[in-house]
């Protein structure tokens, strides 16, 4: 498995599977040689208290016409204040020594992306159209205005419109929040809730199209300054 600089990747610090909560943090490899990476310091950055600790570090491979996500075990070894891309920029970095080699990984129900404008992923909730602001396999969260009328545990008919097929799902409101009643997102509601009945197809095309939601990260692309002049397959040692 070739991990190289440039290589866009997510750090996840700690997951809560019983509660669908991962802290997945977008990162790219700067340097790698043998078993010791160079990461790109993450928002919110790795805090001192993590160093020594375990981590997982994960990416997004092709493999032909699919896109499967692969991760390994990492141990971080030290914070860099001044990184140095070249001889006149530097970068804030995390230094990780890898523990295992790269295998499938899956963060399923878990994982949870922010869908841009471009995404072309559209919700509907009993009819009304909401506004995404992350979903996952297990669940979503989104606003919307007065309507519709939503309440906590209400099961709701759901509508994930990924072109060209609209995907009908039930869903189970888990909880409600108002918005300030101050500045522009007056009037405003924001609700999370879990899917309850994902067939096999849609987990299917949810999860490329999260994947693809992945793909528009803003480390996803960047330009070859990041790229070293020699770029090696890394194996951590047996």
């Amino acid at each position: 498995m070739n991990i190289a600089p440039n290589l866009s990747v997510k750090i996840i610090a700690d997951a809560d599977q019983r509660a669908q909560r991962i802290n997945a943090k977008s990162s790219v490899i700067y340097s790698a040689d043998a078993d010791t990476l160079v990461l790109a310091q993450t928002e919110p950055s790795v805090k001192s208290t993590m160093l020594g600790k375990e981590i997982m570090v994960t990416f997004v491979a092709r493999e032909g016409e699919k896109y499967s996500r692969y991760g390994f075990s990492a141990v971080v070894t030290e914070l860099v204040d001044r990184y140095e891309l070249s001889p006149e920029e530097y970068a804030r970095a995390v230094v990780v020594r890898m523990r295992s080699n790269p295998k499938p990984y899956d963060i399923r129900m878990c994982y949870r992306v922010g869908p841009s404008s471009r995404s072309g992923l559209d919700v509907f909730v009993c009819g009304e159209k909401v506004t995404l602001i992350d979903i996952s396999l297990g669940g979503m969260r989104f606003s919307y205005s007065e309507s519709p009328v939503l309440e906590p545990h209400q099961v709701v008919e759901v509508r994930l419109g990924i072109a060209p097929a609209v995907y009908p799902i039930q869903a189970r409101v888990i909880r409600i929040r108002k918005a300030d009643k101050e500045g522009s997102g007056k009037g405003l509601r924001f609700a999370a809730a879990e899917f309850l009945n994902v067939t096999g197809k849609i987990e299917q095309v949810l999860s490329r199209k999260i994947l693809d939601i992945e793909r528009e990260s803003p480390f996803a692309g960047k330009s070859d300054r990041y790229r070293s002049p020699s770029v090696k397959d890394v194996r951590p040692p047996d």
